[in-house]
């Protein structure tokens, strides 16, 4: 079985528009949204940009993305097998790569 991530791509200083990657991932028991990007990073594409950090615990919303329109924490969001996910940056930041957005801090 496998999961499906369609995942938002833009880098503002090269890119003329966002677009789209598509990646397929092996799916298993407990596998968590923010654990497939890191693999996709780790195995497939090390240009994908997010921040790899998180708390373990879901309060820092370090691994906050958007997931098929409703922003979550991605370390909290286990996926389906077989079921393809929307993943793109929280709506309210402004982009600086990819996943990665400017949460003014």
């Amino acid at each position: 079985m496998e999961v499906h991530l369609r995942v938002f791509r833009f880098n503002p200083g090269v890119d003329m528009a966002p677009y789209y990657s598509h990646y397929s991932l092996p799916w298993s028991e407990g596998l968590t949204l923010l654990s497939a990007v890191r693999q996709i990073y780790e195995t497939v594409d090390a240009t994908l940009g997010f921040r790899n950090y998180y708390c373990g615990r879901g309060l820092c919303a370090g691994c906050l993305f958007t997931v098929n329109g409703v922003e979550k924490r991605s370390c909290h969001v286990v996926l389906e097998a077989g079921e393809e996910y929307l993943v793109e940056p929280p709506g309210k930041y402004p982009v600086i790569r990819d996943l990665v957005v400017d949460v003014g801090i």
